[in-house]
């Protein structure tokens, strides 16, 4: 599961965010990964390894800032992805993750009756001029400790 300290940086446990170069926005919200020769493909781009960990790691973070009183009462795997790479990138990225209402609904309830669930969370990588690169859905299982 990840987690996040209550200074807002990513913890120890998540030593592979720190490892790509994942970071949590200067005063914000949002998980960010800033171009760097380390996560580079053999064009010049950024790696679509490096946008997915990004994206997965986002999706995980947005799961537990919006169900934070669920934090150590479950264990939360992602089960599967789809991702579509739209632009090639050359900068920074940040990533906004997102839930729809019904399938939060869906997975309280579900979580609550049977100490287990699914849920969707959608993830959209920007680049520094505004532009969508990336999207995807990360599929979580969730299940009570």
């Amino acid at each position: 599961m990840i987690r996040i300290n209550c200074d807002g940086f990513m913890s120890k446990d998540v030593k592979f965010a720190r490892l790509v170069g994942v970071r949590r926005e200067q005063g914000g919200e949002l998980m960010e990964l800033p171009f760097s020769d380390n996560i580079q493909n053999h064009i010049g781009n950024m790696h679509a390894s490096a946008q997915f960990a990004l994206a997965e790691i986002s999706s995980g973070d947005f799961m537990r800032r919006r169900f934070s009183g669920l934090e150590g009462k479950v264990l939360a795997v992602v089960r599967n992805a789809e991702i579509k790479y739209s632009k090639p990138v050359r900068g920074a990225l940040k990533a906004h993750a997102e839930i729809d209402d019904e399938d939060e609904s869906r997975f309280l309830q579900q979580l609550e009756a049977s100490g287990r669930a699914k849920l969707a969370v959608q993830v959209r990588l920007v680049s520094e001029n505004g532009e969508a690169a990336t999207t995807a859905v990360y599929h979580w299982f969730v299940t009570k400790l």
